[in-house]
């Protein structure tokens, strides 16, 4: 017992350094682990931050080809739901029974994106990413998912330049859903963009206000059934046996981003009749 005794205390001075070498190699170690736990989270909240901005960037990107596919896809969607597809179509075309108006036409469909677009102007225009190498030419309508744009005035190789809606010269005739008559006629007063007039429509038309407006077949330029806007308000006017008729745009042309350019295949014949039809200079009249 005395021997154990001995050697313990001989060997108390060893055991401490070992004990108090093993305690600071424990600090040491929880010291710099903590330090780079520290390091280590800051580094992943910044890691984190920029996999979000990637993604938002990448997000918007795709988002924007995504719509780019669904324009496409839905003047696809548009040759076969609206109109029934005949078999006897020339190659390269599609012939339509436009089911709005009963009679036979054919369109082809031309996604483009709007690169400059102003609605502050008296005569406001439309310049277009496509000219007449992509199939774009004169005369042409130009829709957007919500309703209709405007027409084509001008086109060079690579780009176009579009008549808007909202262009003093621009002028429409409606087609009352309802009431299943064309009537008036559409035009912009330069005023508020979301708001367009209708005149030379019969007082004795009995309308209501929500009324739909969608393009006619009397229109020389654009496919019957497009959407025009919705009647917002109309007072009947007794001197002059009309109304004097506001129109809130089915358009939002402050949005407007990627549009459809639609192609009528008899174009060339239409063209032929709208040299003999007297028009105003200038204009998109239909």
């Amino acid at each position: 017992m005395l021997v154990i005794f001995r050697w313990i205390r001989n060997q108390a001075y060893p055991l401490l350094y070992v004990l108090l070498l093993l305690s600071a190699v424990t600090q040491i170690f929880r010291y710099h682990f903590y330090q780079h736990s520290i390091y280590f989270g800051h580094a992943l909240s910044i890691h984190r931050s920029i996999d979000v901005w990637k993604s938002g960037i990448t997000s918007y990107f795709k988002l924007r080809t995504t719509n780019e596919q669904l324009v496409k896809e839905n003047g696809l969607l548009r040759n076969q739901l609206n109109w029934n597809l005949t078999s006897n179509s020339p190659k390269g075309a599609s012939t339509y029974k436009d089911t709005f108006t009963n009679t036979l036409i054919k369109y082809e469909y031309i996604p483009a994106r709007v690169i400059r677009n102003s609605v502050n102007e008296q005569n406001n225009f439309i310049v277009l990413d496509r000219g007449y190498k992509d199939g774009i030419k004169k005369h042409m309508s130009v829709i957007c998912p919500m309703g209709i744009v405007g027409v084509v005035v001008e086109s060079a190789a690579h780009y176009s330049l579009a008549m808007s809606v909202l262009n003093s010269k621009f002028e429409i005739t409606p087609y009352f859903y309802n009431l299943k008559i064309s009537q008036g006629v559409i035009s912009w007063d330069g005023d508020d963009p979301s708001y367009v007039e209708l005149e030379e429509v019969n007082r004795f038309v009995k309308l209501k206000n929500g009324m739909k407006l969608y393009t006619s077949n009397y229109s020389l330029l654009f496919p019957a059934g497009i959407p025009i806007g919705t009647i917002e308000k109309s007072e009947s006017n007794l001197k002059s046996n009309f109304y004097s008729i506001k129109v809130k745009l089915a358009t939002d042309f402050s949005q407007l981003d990627v549009v459809t350019v639609i192609k009528n295949i008899h174009q060339n014949e239409l063209d032929v009749l709208n040299q003999i039809i007297p028009t105003q200079e200038g204009g998109a009249n239909d």
